[in-house]
């Protein structure tokens, strides 16, 4: 079964970044990870800042499949979460979300015939 990237992207306004960040870290990323069907998270920071000198973040967070994906974006929690977002960060970040079902799996053992 095909695996799931949920990825988000944050723009975050500078004075409210280390905040922002230790409740991310500590309340937010544990809180969807304990949804079912959620397998883990890897959270990145552009090292350039963005407009208005604003830090931008990635997180993938990878499910188990789109069912599971479907199911969390349906059901009550997704609200929650993103409600308890927007109330305590909502003036300082910017959100975008996408999508990716994965197609093929590599590994960096592979060898490219002829090599």
């Amino acid at each position: 079964m095909a695996r799931v990237l949920y990825m988000v992207a944050i723009e975050v306004a500078p004075e409210a970044e280390a905040e922002w960040n230790a409740w991310h870290n500590t309340h937010h990323i544990p809180e969807v990870l304990a949804e079912p069907g959620f397998l883990g998270a890897r959270k990145f920071r552009d090292p350039d800042e963005g407009k208005e000198g604003w830090a931008r973040y990635l997180v993938h967070y990878e499910l188990e499949n789109p069912e599971a994906l479907d199911q969390y974006l349906s059901g009550r929690s997704v609200a929650r979460i993103r409600e308890d977002h927007a109330e305590r960060f909502g003036s300082v970040t910017r959100l975008s979300r996408q999508i990716a079902v994965e197609v093929a799996t590599f590994s960096s053992q592979v060898s490219i015939a002829g090599t």
